[in-house]
């Protein structure tokens, strides 16, 4: 007959459950310090922010700053100190509210954020093909602007085909530069006053500007702005004399050769 057979199973020693134990409650705790550690990043009201300082105007609110924060993130993980992105809240608030620059964005522990930012300043208006808008000293325009003639403040009218958006630079730098300086010297010297500036159509930046009296200045922006000046008081001071009002343009382009015309 065949002799019987039967397995034993593997008896555990009490030194190897209690290894079991142990290494099951190293995990489960490792485990629970994890979730722990996450959720007091990320989760805990400890790192939410809640103090928001901005500068004392009423361009931008804390309920702005706290809209930009909730829909950067699902589950109000953007109000987080961690999750939240200091350039997602530059560039947000550049496109909502271009009446302001050089934005700064500072994380505080714990829960705190400060938001500075400058108030862009109005040099004068640009005009373009239906509307005016106030622009600072980058060329940025950033705020619709009344239609105005012979005013305090600069104005350009722009005849080109522009398209353009507020925080959107209408004139470059140093076309911009160009035609303040130009006009400071006017200014500063009191025999001139400019009403406005008109840039034509040409890729070449055509200038003119128009006098209070009604005659013209062609301008060259590739030139000194000192020296077209200087170049227009000479013409009028030694030249024209009193016929100024009978003139109907200066031509500056070309600094060697000064050319008018009278009416």
């Amino acid at each position: 007959m065949p002799s019987s057979r039967y397995y034993r199973f593997k008896a555990h020693s009490s030194k190897e459950r209690a290894e079991k134990i142990k290494t099951f409650l190293f995990w489960s705790v490792s485990v629970a310090i994890f979730i722990f550690i996450m959720w007091s990043f990320f989760a805990s009201p400890f790192f939410k922010i809640t103090k928001i300082k901005l500068p004392e105007n009423d361009i931008v609110t804390t309920n702005d700053i706290r809209k930009i924060m909730s829909d950067s993130a699902p589950f109000d993980l953007g109000e987080n100190l961690f999750i939240l992105s200091k350039n997602n809240i530059k560039g947000t608030l550049t496109a909502a509210f271009p009446t302001i620059t050089s934005i700064n964005v500072e994380k505080e522990l714990f829960n705190g954020l400060t938001v500075r930012y400058e108030k862009r300043i109005p040099v004068g208006i640009w005009c373009g093909k239906d509307n005016c808008y106030y622009f600072d000293k980058e060329g940025i325009i950033f705020k619709e602007a009344p239609v105005t003639e012979g005013g305090l403040i600069l104005k350009i009218q722009d005849s080109g085909n522009k398209e353009l958006s507020l925080g959107a630079q209408a004139i470059k730098a140093a076309q911009l530069k160009f035609i303040m300086d130009f006009n400071n010297k006017l200014s500063a010297n009191g025999q001139i006053k400019i009403i406005e500036f008109k840039i034509g159509p040409s890729a070449d930046f055509d200038l003119t500007a128009v006098t209070a009296n009604d005659w013209l200045i062609y301008l060259n922006q590739k030139q000194n702005p000192a020296l077209a000046a200087s170049n227009l008081f000479t013409v009028l001071n030694e030249v024209i004399k009193n016929k100024v009002s009978n003139l109907e343009y200066i031509d500056l382009r070309i600094p060697t050769r000064i050319f008018y015309k009278l009416k």
